[in-house]
């Protein structure tokens, strides 16, 4: 049986990110040139796997936008298509867990309190936030109704080929070990460097699996 999966890819290294910065407010800062440089060689290793990206759709921040670029026209290259032969999508809601007052901040202590507060988002915990930002429940509120989209497009048309998400990390991993039930504590040692990925498969023997109950196909560091 033919078979599609989604691709959560989380975005380029960025200015915020080489800076150690929580930036999870859009739009955020830009990619680096570091970070272009991965966006281009994700595309090109995308365009290795079997199968076809039928398109990339992206989170409204800016770094997600530039790399979701950059990832088709690499793509395309290597495939040999026309430009514009992958369309990217903007969406809402898939933008990166917000930290609050710890916006921007990036001192040990706002550390501590991100990995905190990530730690109970992964594990369920209904009080994990910090202090004006979002619980893991907001955050799949926002997620769940695009990935149900896409996992029904899949199934209707599982030989299109697959999709592609830019996200966030926090974003990637949070949603993912919720859609997988994936154990909270593989997943929060399970870092997602900047342009890698967690690949599920959301379409099941009978249809499309409620969220929940879907297969990580790959999940890079993940054991």
């Amino acid at each position: 049986m033919t078979t599609s999966n989604l691709i959560l890819l989380r975005h380029g290294r960025t200015y915020s990110n080489a800076s150690r910065l929580l930036d999870t407010r859009p739009p955020g800062a830009e990619l680096t040139e570091i970070g272009r440089t991965q966006a281009g060689e994700i595309g090109r290793e995308l365009a290795q796997r079997p199968g076809r990206i039928r398109e990339i759709i992206t989170s409204v921040a800016l770094r997600a936008q530039q790399t979701a670029m950059r990832v088709a026209a690499a793509y395309e290259q290597s495939r040999g298509l026309p430009q514009g032969g992958v369309p990217v999508t903007v969406r809402a809601g898939l933008h990166e867990v917000s930290v609050g007052e710890m916006e921007m901040r990036g001192d040990e202590a706002a550390h501590h309190a991100y990995q905190q507060a990530f730690h109970g988002w992964l594990r369920g915990d209904e009080t994990a936030r910090i202090p004006g930002g979002e619980g893991y429940h907001d955050v799949l509120r926002r997620f769940k109704p695009v990935l149900n989209e896409i996992a029904e497009s899949l199934h209707a048309a599982p030989e299109a080929g697959d999709v592609v998400v830019v996200s966030h990390g926090g974003a990637i991993r949070t949603v993912s070990t919720h859609a997988a039930g994936v154990n909270p504590e593989a997943a929060f040692a399970a870092y997602l460097a900047n342009c890698r990925y967690v690949e599920l498969n959301p379409v099941g023997q009978d249809g499309v699996r409620d969220f929940g109950h879907w297969d990580v196909v790959r999940w890079d560091t993940l054991r």
